[in-house]
């Protein structure tokens, strides 16, 4: 297999600009080693780089060769893909109209420009030694955190942008300008340094593992672990998107919502099966991906993780961290170029069964407003209530061993679970409009929060 130039570099990023064309979609993923080199012992990097590109190359052709060969077992490498698409709560219809060429890379401009905008968090190499260990690369050692940033990266971008946003690294419009610096002060807070601004280095986690974990550098990371460390390094850093994290499936409002509710990323670690997920989560999975708040899921095959962004049929679409580029080093904010930056992108979109997923997996959540947790309940609900079997649930109270000090009587009785305790959430929530205004959340008489399912968009339901 031959590798890209480094000339596709910056091709790759130009997805991130509404003007790509699909040409620039189709670039090959991954891209080549970024060209941002040590100008100290040239020799020496490049031998590293020829080393990675060496490495990524083989990379590329197993798991091309693993997915042909599992479709074929399974029975799909000649069946037609499904014509529907989402990706991070988007429908994409690719259905190829008779008379029509089928795409570059089998995927519309569209979802290529869509793929491409997300933020893909890899291996990288040739940064400073992590404290206390003589790593300067996470490779073999930090796919699950690599997917971890992956997930956290969506969830900035959903914060700052929304899910229709773009710009031209060329443009001098003010627009332009605002979305670019924007977008570069996210990646940054992934690069691989101890820079205050890079809140979810590499080092950083590490570092937090150790302590969350007590895993040593170079220890794999598992789902959950991934999550509390996201949620630490956040908290540590006063970080202006929250991250609450749960093992038992139970998202607890009153520890969402405490004091004054900020944009929150919920993480719900969970373990669908044993060696394989059952595949009575397969709707809940797909529906998760189909839902507004979705920052995408945090798995991968069984001792290899992905990123999961979205799904074809019964094929989820992914990102792969198990690509090792050279880290990109830190400049000034505003003289970063698309080049620099075109290893955090990937116009490639690939496929994996749903068979063949690892079952433990962290499903993020992102809210930006207090209706949009509620309206993420009330879909979750929703499905619960047609047949779908949810991994997740909603409590209007504490969290047992979160409950604060003074909601908790000597009794050991929690009263953020009783009446009083709920009405005190409620006052928190959304108020009821008046009569005649369609709502999300009403409050019963008892003062617990009743949820009603505003159903006007409930095709992403019936879709499944």
């Amino acid at each position: 297999m031959t590798q890209a130039s480094d000339s596709r570099d910056s091709e790759l990023a130009a997805s991130l600009s509404p003007e790509a064309s699909a040409a620039e979609g189709s670039s090959t993923c991954p891209p080549s080693a970024d060209a941002q080199l040590p100008k100290a012992n040239e020799g020496t990097a490049d031998l590293a780089v020829l080393r990675t590109q060496v490495v990524n190359a083989l990379r590329d052709w197993y798991v091309m060769a693993l997915d042909s060969i599992a479709s074929l077992l399974d029975g799909r490498f000649l069946q037609q893909p499904p014509k529907d698409l989402w990706l991070l709560g988007r429908h994409y219809d690719i259905e190829v109209q008779p008379g029509e060429q089928g795409w570059a890379g089998g995927y519309p401009p569209d979802v290529i420009d869509d793929f491409g905008r997300l933020i893909w968090c890899t291996y990288r190499s040739q940064y400073p030694a992590i404290a206390q260990s003589d790593f300067t690369t996470d490779a073999g050692w930090g796919c699950m955190l690599r997917a971890g940033q992956t997930l956290m990266a969506q969830a900035l971008q959903l914060h700052h942008f929304g899910r229709d946003w773009g710009f031209s690294w060329d443009s001098a419009l003010d627009e332009h300008v605002r979305r670019r610096q924007l977008y570069v002060g996210i990646v940054e807070q992934f690069l691989d340094d101890y820079t205050p601004s890079s809140t979810f280095s590499i080092q950083r986690m590490a570092a937090m593992g150790r302590q969350f974990e007590g895993k040593d550098i170079g220890e794999w990371f598992g789902p959950y672990g991934t999550a509390r460390i996201l949620r630490g390094l956040a908290h540590q850093a006063s970080h202006e998107v929250s991250v609450y994290t749960t093992t038992d499936g139970v998202v607890y409002l009153a520890d969402v919502c405490e004091a004054e509710f900020k944009p929150t990323l919920i993480l719900v670690a969970s373990m669908l099966g044993i060696d394989r997920v059952n595949p009575v989560y397969y709707p809940f999975i797909q529906a998760s991906l189909m839902l507004p708040q979705s920052a995408g899921i945090a798995g991968g095959r069984p001792s290899s993780a992905l990123y999961f962004a979205g799904f074809q049929g019964d094929e989820l679409l992914y990102l792969d961290p198990h690509y090792t580029r050279p880290a990109v080093a830190r400049r000034e904010h505003s003289s970063y170029s698309q080049a620099d930056l075109a290893t955090y992108s990937c116009a490639n979109p690939r496929r994996i069964a749903l068979s063949r997923l690892d079952p433990c997996m962290v499903f993020g959540y992102y809210c930006a407003t207090l209706e949009s947790l509620v309206d993420l309940r009330s879909r979750v609900e929703l499905l619960a209530d047609d047949g779908v079997k949810v991994i997740m649930t909603f409590d209007n109270g504490h969290a047992p061993e979160m409950a604060l000090p003074s909601e908790t009587p000597a009794s050991g009785v929690d009263t953020a679970n009783t009446e009083d305790g709920q009405q005190a959430l409620a006052a928190r929530l959304p108020e009821t409009p008046s009569s005649g205004t369609s709502t999300s959340s009403s409050r019963s008489t008892s003062g617990e929060i009743v949820l009603e399912a505003d159903c006007s968009e409930e095709e992403w339901v019936t879709e499944l």
